[in-house]
């Protein structure tokens, strides 16, 4: 066979087709990730009001009254002081806010509120079939605390230092109602009104009732509920099938941008590159990343066998897709070839008198591998 008749061209350039996929692999787990994000970002509940958190607790307080039912007290008659509408008002006043709030760092904003006492309808039916009709107040109400924030950190804390707050109002008004009832019952024994024996020992039981209430008391309040609330950027869980679905999508994706851009690839790989496109005539040989005797001594071989070196004695080394050459090489060729070596401008900025035809000199165009182009080369050519 004709050396130099070149071969049979395959219909793939694998030696192109693996440099262009180690030098552009990352565009397969980049499509991936974006699918993954794209996934991930449609899934969720990516909210972009500013975040929050928020806490509330209901509040039942005990009913210290109820026990005085057994020595005869109608506990409905008895109230607090102030009562627990007022007692709210005073928790929400300037001064036990400012207390509170005061003691912890960041924005914190803190709500409370009672609810009304409702009341019930009881029926009831006399000897003659009349049936009377009245109403009785629930004693059982609640309270409502409130805390929201950016990010929860001192709302739980915020809301049992209200909480305690809440207990002291109670307790002192609690005491104050018990003590006007044991005022009145004092002053009924002390009147000097004819009091039947029967009435003045129960009202007596009832007095010591009130006393030792007094000293029970508590202001206590018990949390029936509690709540949180998270918002703002808040992220919610994605299923791991979808997350599946955005990789394997962006997976065909990339391999379809990696493919194209391995037919469409312009750069020169190989020398087989440049064989299959200017033959084996015009393809003098190549030097090794890290220049070295034996890559050298084969291109300037390979100079002097080829129709250059039967016209010239003289080369102009001219770099395509590269600025300069290296000056060992220059310097090598000079060496090995005994000649006169110099290297040109790129191609684009040569002008007419640099093209202009010269006695003893020829072009060796130089191509770097990876970076020159084809088209490039064929413009040059």
């Amino acid at each position: 066979m004709n050396v130099l008749t070149p071969p049979k061209q395959i219909s793939f350039d694998f030696a192109t087709i693996k440099e262009v996929v180690i030098r552009k692999w990352w565009i397969v787990p980049l499509t991936m990730l974006i699918g993954f994000s794209l996934m991930f970002w449609q899934e969720s509940d990516l909210k972009t009001s500013p975040r929050y958190f928020s806490l509330t607790r209901t509040y039942e307080p005990i009913d210290e009254s109820a026990p005085l039912s057994l020595v005869g007290i109608n506990t409905d008659l008895i109230s607090q002081f102030p009562n627990e509408s007022n007692q709210v008002i005073i928790l929400q006043s300037e001064a036990i806010k400012a207390k509170i709030l005061n003691s912890f760092a960041g924005e914190l904003n803190l709500i409370v509120e009672s609810n009304d006492k409702t009341f019930s309808l009881n029926t009831e039916t006399d000897g003659p079939g009349t049936t009377r009709f009245s109403f009785k107040p629930s004693r059982r109400f609640s309270y409502t605390f409130s805390c929201s924030e950016p990010t929860e950190k001192n709302c739980a804390v915020a809301i049992d230092t209200y909480a305690n707050e809440l207990k002291k109002i109670r307790l002192t008004a609690t005491k104050a109602g018990f003590q006007n009832s044991v005022a009145l019952i004092d002053a009924l024994l002390t009147s000097g009104i004819d009091i039947p024996v029967e009435l003045k020992a129960q009202l007596n039981l009832q007095s010591n009732a009130f006393t030792q209430s007094i000293k029970l008391a508590s202001g206590d309040i018990m949390m029936v509920s509690e709540s949180k609330e998270y918002g703002g950027e808040f992220i919610a869980t994605v299923d791991t099938k979808t997350y599946l679905f955005g990789l394997l999508a962006g997976l065909i994706i990339g391999l379809l941008i990696l493919t194209q851009v391995v037919v469409s690839d312009g750069n020169i790989r190989s020398k087989k590159k440049l064989i299959a496109i200017f033959g084996y005539q015009n393809f003098l040989g190549e030097i090794s990343k890290n220049p070295s005797k034996s890559s050298l001594q084969h291109l300037a071989a390979a100079i002097r066998g080829s129709a250059v070196s039967n016209i010239s004695t003289n080369l102009r080394l001219v770099p395509v897709g590269s600025s300069i050459i290296d000056p060992v090489i220059e310097s090598e060729f000079k060496t090995i070839l005994g000649c006169e070596i110099t290297s040109t401008k790129p191609v684009e900025m040569l002008n007419a008198d640099d093209l202009a035809p010269l006695t003893n000199w020829s072009f060796v165009f130089m191509v770097e591998n990876h970076r020159s182009k084809v088209s490039e080369l064929r413009s040059a050519w």
